[in-house]
């Protein structure tokens, strides 16, 4: 018997390609690009050259406006405090002291200098002893330069 040719197996291997050629290719590109390739600065950078200052530079100017302590009666011997344009008012007059010398450090960035004027603002209603404290506290946070709102 013999076979017909087309009907005989082939004894020949499945097709397979040699990818270790190509792999060497796409390395010795890859290292080709990466070694020629020019680098540029990034986009949206703006380099800019700045002005240089003087070695020692000045001091923030002081404030030349007046702090107001404003002393208001809270009942029949209470008080009640305030500095004009501050958020946070002081309970007591060692709280009054602290935050006036607050506006003074240069430790803690205050703008007052010690002879800046301190104004005094009490109503009528308010005893003469809580006045008296408001100028203490004035006058212990370090302001040289304390004065009594007029009034109409």
């Amino acid at each position: 018997m013999t076979q017909h040719p087309a009907s005989r197996k082939s004894d020949r291997s499945p097709l397979q390609l040699n990818l270790t050629s190509m792999i060497d290719v796409v390395f010795l590109m890859l290292v080709y690009f990466v070694l020629t390739a020019a680098f540029t600065d990034a986009e949206g950078v703006i380099t800019a050259n700045m002005p240089n200052g003087p070695e020692h530079p000045q001091p923030l100017p002081k404030i030349e406006q007046p702090i107001r302590v404003t002393v208001s009666a809270r009942g029949e011997a209470g008080y009640y405090l305030a500095i004009d344009k501050l958020p946070t008012t002081p309970m007591s007059f060692a709280d009054l002291t602290h935050m006036l010398q607050g506006l003074r450090d240069s430790d803690r960035n205050g703008f007052f200098t010690a002879d800046n004027l301190v104004i005094i603002d009490s109503d009528r209603s308010v005893r003469w002893q809580h006045t008296l404290n408001a100028y203490n506290a004035a006058l212990g946070a370090g302001y040289s330069n304390i004065a009594f709102a007029q009034t109409p």
